[in-house]
């Protein structure tokens, strides 16, 4: 599970990436350009979604404009790379059918992403120079996967921005916040674009930091901006860890400590299985939940096999409706800090894309091979696509994506 984590000393603006892949292969430095590949992975069970999501016919997926048939033409993500200061990292754009780069690339780093507008459009939040500081910007995806132009949006944001999700449109907002120091806590906010309205809900532990709810990563949103999903742990006295939790946010809730205003919706105890990310439906009724397990231990002669576990579940009470895939990475000899199944949505609710695996060359001449199922949530329709990350830039190396669609 990729969590913010209370307790650790980590330095205040280094980020944690925001659910990270389950690491294969022992790293040994990563170098070369980077080349995608697209041959399907192993290692993966199918199970069609079940009451909430009736299965249909199976469909081929191929890119395309976005509908019930086909999922968007491009993704993008953000190479989480070791050692970053701030969290930043490559934005890229990516085929979705073949995981393949854009000719033209953005050229820049950014903190976090979310799509929006049918996935034609992404809010970006990038750091202020080299401040305790982010902003927020609103960028369109061409036809032929170019990012156009960023345009500012909203003011300025106190702290370092760790995750952001957006409505249909756009207009509502949320992202968490790192603080600018380990005396400080994080902050869950909304903004309302058209009147530059903020709220603010304090008392997040993020970085080392104190609070009373140790989240920060995958915030996810639904369409109408009223309800907002993410996963974390919770805290008892003298800040232990007491649990895994999901957790539902009403967006017009007063502001003030997030732990007063929020909704546990799932809780698990931190010994089980990893609850590594969340994404709520279009409707926000139902969400995604994928939950890690890990079997063994690594160690010099022995290797562990993690599985990811992806189930529709009711916003309500938590319960699951349905299994939507199994996904197993096998062999992982490299336990990173980084481990899980990022997830990204379509706006429009149909696919979830979702990488589960990255695997380091034994080569510094290798990029980081990232495996990835495109899985729909309404039929069987299921895909595996493969990606390399850049390769190594000195002493820092890929540890993981973010993705949005």
């Amino acid at each position: 599970m990729a969590e913010i984590q209370r307790g650790k000393r980590i330095a205040p603006l280094a980020l944690i990436a925001s659910a990270g892949l389950a690491l294969a292969g022992v790293v040994a430095g990563c170098g070369g350009a980077p080349a995608a590949v697209s041959h399907p992975t192993t290692g993966s069970a199918r199970s069609a979604p079940e009451s909430a999501h009736p299965a249909t016919s199976a469909i081929q997926l191929s890119a395309g404009h976005p509908s019930a048939a086909t999922p968007p033409r491009f993704f993008a993500d953000i190479v989480r790379v070791s050692g970053s200061v701030a969290g930043e990292g490559p934005l890229q754009v990516r085929s979705s059918a073949t995981g393949r780069l854009t000719a033209r690339q953005p050229g820049y780093d950014a903190l976090a992403i979310a799509a929006y507008d049918s996935g034609s459009r992404l809010v970006v939040a990038r750091q202020v120079s080299d401040r305790c500081a982010s902003r927020l910007y609103r960028a369109t995806l061409s036809a032929d996967g170019r990012l156009g132009r960023l345009t500012r949006l909203g003011p300025v944001i106190h702290g370092i921005v760790a995750s952001v999700a957006a409505d249909a449109n756009a207009s509502v907002i949320g992202y968490f916040a790192g603080p600018c120091s380990k005396s400080a806590s994080g902050y869950l906010a909304v903004l309302h674009a058209r009147t530059g309205q903020v709220r603010r809900w304090t008392g997040v532990a993020m970085y080392g930091s104190d609070g009373s709810v140790a989240t920060g990563s995958a915030l996810s949103m639904s369409a109408s901006g009223r309800v907002a999903v993410f996963t974390g742990e919770a805290t008892g006295t003298g800040g232990r860890d007491i649990g895994q939790r999901v957790w539902a946010l009403r967006t017009s809730a007063s502001a003030g400590p997030l732990s007063a205003h929020m909704r546990t919706v799932l809780s698990r105890p931190n010994a089980g299985p990893a609850l590594s990310a969340a994404v709520l439906s279009p409707g926000g009724k139902t969400f995604y939940l994928c939950v890690v397990s890990t079997k063994g231990t690594v160690s010099a002669h022995h290797t562990v096999t993690q599985t990811a576990v992806i189930t529709v579940r009711r916003t309500s009470d938590g319960a699951s409706t349905g299994t939507v895939a199994k996904l197993t990475a096998t062999g992982v000899t490299f336990m990173g800090e980084a481990l899980g199944c990022p997830m990204a949505m379509t706006p429009d609710g149909h696919y979830l894309l979702a990488p589960y695996k990255l695997r380091y060359g034994n080569s510094t001449s290798v990029p980081p091979l990232v495996s990835a199922a495109v899985l729909g949530t309404s039929s069987p329709a299921r895909r595996f696509i493969s990606f390399r990350l850049p390769g190594s830039g000195g002493m820092s190396v890929a540890t993981g994506v973010s993705i949005e669609w």
